[in-house]
């Protein structure tokens, strides 16, 4: 049932430039804190898979906070596939490792 609630929200940067390789990623989504554990981020991202294909893209990247271990799990259920890990700063965190994920479309 739709009540017209926020659950989450999906990012699609269909190129590739530095920020996106080293920061952001080609794919976003966040999930309301409320909602978490519910499965909403593998809909969410299996939904956002959909139309980046249709978007023409043959591949994506997520950049995962390595201490997010439930996107992490997501990502890896929908096929995601460790390029490697690196460090990124920024104020909210700090220095922090980042795991990089490409998925193949």
């Amino acid at each position: 049932m739709d009540d017209g609630r926020f659950i989450g929200e999906f990012q699609l940067r269909t190129e590739l430039p530095p920020k996106v390789m080293l920061d952001i990623g080609s794919i976003g989504y966040a999930i309301r804190v409320s909602e978490w554990n519910k499965g909403y981020g593998t809909q969410i991202l299996r939904s956002g898979l959909e139309i980046a294909r249709e978007h023409g893209m043959e591949k994506v990247l997520l950049n995962i906070n390595e201490q997010n271990t439930a996107s992490i799990h997501v990502c890896e259920k929908q096929g995601g596939k460790l390029w490697d890990t690196i460090e990124r700063y920024n104020e909210a965190e700090g220095n922090h490792l980042v795991r990089r994920y490409w998925i193949i479309l």
